[in-house]
């Protein structure tokens, strides 16, 4: 295993196991807490009046935290069970997504039933699953009750789940949801993350990123303490906070300015971007360490706090789309937490084209000071030219 990502990726069964074994009650101590708004009394105390409200903050915390205690119910009970097997039964990610969804969408529309949302899933699919579609009704409720709010009917679930086919744009104001990003991470009891954001009129306002599986900021170095929260407000900063533990702190990206001494970041999966490229980016840096690899916007968390200083995502199609799901929350928090994220022509990600990122290709997160050289590095190896 690489040796940085050694102190992020956990990827051994015992140590799941033991992680898990002590996490239900931690959860469950935290949902019925009322105060997930410690800690952002401060922040809130320099909000202008365009900025996402008090309420709205921290509804997008709330959701985060239970969507994330949903999804660890879901590992514990029908994933790491299967981790000895060959081969790994994927519907607990659909049964997580699919119900991650349904408690986010529900919170929100029960709360703002006039802000629309772009989410990843409907229920097409779901619907033509009767023994799925149940396990999702049954997984969604467990997480209200525990939650304290009252239980749905399936017909109730199925529509918060469609409630996120809206086609975002430029104009008003929307949420998007991506309940599981990271999928493959998730099945390998490795990252994942479930990511909220607010955008209004085509800017993201509002960022929440839940990492269960990320080592907290205050145990970095070792594997014993996990999940991280990340919270961003654009103009007021990033924060972070474990996730039983309201208390924020403030992040900022590393002060690295020598590219030899930097570390990168990148998808897990080579179909989400060309590691090959990467590489001999990577070599015209002169950055000899390995690349730190692992799935979903944690990426992007890391580099928030300092411990990783580049994330590269390079086209691997002409004709993909990133999607804006994948990128709203964690673009924000690294700008707030002083970085800079562009895509591969230096411009910046356009929010407010619809479900993707249509003008952008690519994306490029650095610390700030080193996204120059890095700009130049992928020029070269892409032939391309920034904007």
């Amino acid at each position: 295993m690489l040796p940085l990502a050694n102190r992020f990726i956990l990827n051994h069964f015992s140590t799941t196991r033991l992680a898990c074994q002590s996490s239900r009650l931690r959860w469950q101590h935290l949902l019925r807490s009322s105060n997930v708004s410690l800690g952002l009394r401060s922040v809130a105390s320099t909000m202008s009046s365009t900025s996402p409200s008090a309420a709205e903050r921290e509804l997008a915390i709330r959701a985060v935290l239970l969507a994330s205690s949903l999804c660890q119910k879901v590992f514990r009970s029908l994933v790491l069970p299967s981790l000895s097997q060959t081969k790994v039964d994927k519907s607990p990610v659909t049964v997580a997504d699919y119900g991650a969804q349904a408690l986010v969408n529900h919170l929100i529309h029960n709360q703002f039933p006039e802000d629309p949302i772009v989410g990843e899933e409907d229920s097409s699919d779901l619907q033509k699953d009767d023994k799925l579609t149940q396990n999702v009704v049954n997984l969604t409720n467990e997480a209200l009750k525990e939650a304290g709010e009252p239980a749905l009917s399936k017909e109730d679930i199925l529509r918060s789940i469609d409630l996120g086919q809206y086609e975002g744009g430029s104009k008003g104001r929307f949420w998007t949801l991506d309940p599981i990003d990271g999928t493959k991470g998730f099945l390998r009891g490795e990252q994942f993350a479930v990511c909220l954001a607010l955008i209004v009129d085509g800017v993201v306002q509002l960022g929440v990123i839940g990492c269960p599986n990320l080592p907290s900021a205050d145990d970095a170095d070792n594997e014993g303490k996990r999940g991280a929260l990340f919270i961003a407000v654009k103009g007021h900063g990033a924060y972070t906070r474990s996730l039983d533990d309201p208390a924020l702190s403030p992040v900022h990206v590393s002060a690295t300015v020598d590219t030899p001494s930097a570390k990168f970041c990148e998808s897990v999966e080579s179909g989400h971007s060309s590691q090959s490229d990467s590489a001999r980016i990577a070599q015209l840096l002169n950055i000899t360490a390995d690349p730190v690899r692992m799935d979903s916007q944690c990426k992007y968390g890391v580099i928030s706090r300092g411990q990783a200083d580049i994330y590269l995502r390079l086209p691997v199609s002409e004709t993909y789309q990133e999607k804006i799901w994948d990128h709203a929350s964690g673009n924000l928090v690294v700008t707030e937490a002083g970085g800079k994220v562009t895509d591969i022509f230096g411009k910046e990600l356009d929010f407010s084209q619809g479900r993707t990122l249509k003008t952008n290709k690519g994306v490029i997160a650095t610390n700030g000071q080193l996204h120059a050289k890095v700009m130049a590095a992928v020029a070269e190896v892409l032939k391309v030219h920034s904007a």
